[in-house]
């Protein structure tokens, strides 16, 4: 990271990276899931990627959407192909490396795909303790448990639901009001983060996050890509890779889909 980045990271609790995606890489993303998408639900399941509802404490619903596949998350690695690229995307890893700093993994990708009238409420940032999202910073290094990258494969303004935060609530030693509330992109507190296709937000998971509404016609999807010290679980399985990837990907992406246990961690750390 840069001197600027780094300092945006720790003030912000996240870096907007224009451009992360290459237009080849885009599109070469966008066609995959356009075929993914022509599908039958039995299809994908077939294939281990089943098309999930989305239902979740933080999810609300406006309207009723009227795309036939509706609001939707999938376990995207299970597809393989393009996705597995991203797993050590060099733009992007090049900062995680100095975010989480020690041994890391992929503990999950996913794909979310968002029509008119969804959005999420806030979550994170109030001065909670959980072992799967602390933010660190301790002499000057970044030590963080979990570092997310938000991919937009489509351009998101704040009338199609971006992506919105509360900067600095990554380190908030107080109860964050707006936890739990959908986000108003003209509240004070609130930053929305219109993206272009191609845009990544690399951010803390520590830091309050959600999505505005959706207020406009067009589909937000977006890629999740979730990377966390060694010693951490997978989010239920959200980071399976798909058949044959052993034997085709490069050693970087085999060692961060690797799943290790914290007493193997601790033997290799001790060099025994």
């Amino acid at each position: 990271m840069t001197a600027e980045e780094r300092y945006l990271f720790d003030l912000q609790g996240y870096l907007l990276v224009r451009q992360a995606l290459s237009v080849e890489m885009l599109g070469r993303l966008n066609t995959t899931i356009n075929e993914m998408e022509s599908l039958t639900d039995a299809e994908v399941e077939a294939m281990g990627i089943p098309r999930r509802p989305t239902e979740s404490d933080t999810y609300a619903r406006a309207g009723i959407s009227s795309d036939s596949l509706g609001d939707y998350t999938c376990d995207i690695l299970k597809y393989g192909a393009v996705f597995e690229e991203l797993i050590d995307w060099q733009p992007i890893l090049s900062r995680v490396d100095e975010m989480i700093e020690d041994s890391y993994r992929l503990d999950a990708a996913i794909l979310m795909s968002r029509h008119q009238g969804g959005a999420f409420r806030f979550h994170h940032g109030y001065a909670e303790l959980l072992p799967y999202s602390e933010y660190v910073c301790s002499d000057a290094n970044f030590s963080c448990v979990s570092v997310k990258i938000s991919y937009a494969l489509t351009d998101v303004g704040v009338e199609d639901g971006c992506f919105a935060v509360i900067p600095g609530s990554h380190k908030s030693n107080f109860q964050n009001p707006l936890v739990g509330q959908i986000p108003d992109p003209d509240h004070p507190l609130v930053g929305p983060i219109p993206s272009r296709a191609g845009d990544a937000i690399i951010f803390s998971e520590d830091l309050s996050h959600g999505a505005v509404h959706n207020r406009g016609c067009r589909t937000r999807r977006t890629l999740f890509y979730s990377y966390a010290p060694a010693f951490h679980c997978s989010w239920d399985g959200m980071a399976e890779t798909a058949s044959g990837f052993q034997e085709r990907a490069p050693s970087r992406r085999r060692e961060l889909t690797r799943v290790s246990t914290p007493f193997e961690e601790g033997i290799a750390s001790a060099g025994l």
